[in-house]
């Protein structure tokens, strides 16, 4: 058997990205409160953490797929590294966790209903819907959501700057 060197590709890329959303989340988790007789099983870190959990497992496959299956790969090298930021799709990747980031920072400060509806709207327009859905679907869908978990649900959503008009 023929020893090949070692590559570090696209794959050993995604196995990391997954394993660090799982560590950071499984970090966050602990402080939710506990489910039903305080067990955690049934509380709000419920969902988080099976998903980190799930993260984990993909991230390990990657890792492993992308070591066992290195010949099918190009190695990652400064060039490839620059020209991944010509591509469009990865210019949204980035544009996508900007605005979730952005959406972190902003929610308490404008509010569910403000930040939602800019986020959505930012989001479809990046990926191009046209304009008169993308304000349609944004309206829509921060509706939707703030009905569901703000009135049926009872979840406390930050007003953020529509406190000031009584929302």
């Amino acid at each position: 058997m023929i020893k090949r060197p070692f590559h570090f590709n696209q794959e050993h890329i995604i196995g990391l990205v997954c394993l660090a959303i799982s560590v950071i989340i499984l970090s966050i988790t602990p402080s939710f409160p506990k489910g039903k007789a305080n067990i955690g099983l049934t509380g709000p870190a419920f969902f988080p953490d099976l998903l980190a959990f799930v993260f984990i497992v993909c991230g390990v496959y990657q890792l492993w797929h992308g070591t066992a299956y290195a010949s099918l790969y190009r190695p990652i090298t400064l060039s490839t590294a620059r020209n991944l930021f010509k591509k469009k799709e990865t210019r949204t990747a980035y544009f996508i966790i900007l605005f979730i980031v952005g959406f972190i920072l902003l929610f308490d400060i404008l509010g569910f209903l403000v930040t939602s509806f800019l986020f959505l709207v930012l989001f479809l327009l990046r990926l191009g819907v046209p304009r008169w859905q993308t304000f349609f679907y944004a309206t829509f869908f921060t509706a939707l959501i703030y009905f569901l978990f703000g009135w049926l649900f009872t979840i406390s959503l930050p007003s953020g700057i529509l406190e000031y008009v009584g929302l």
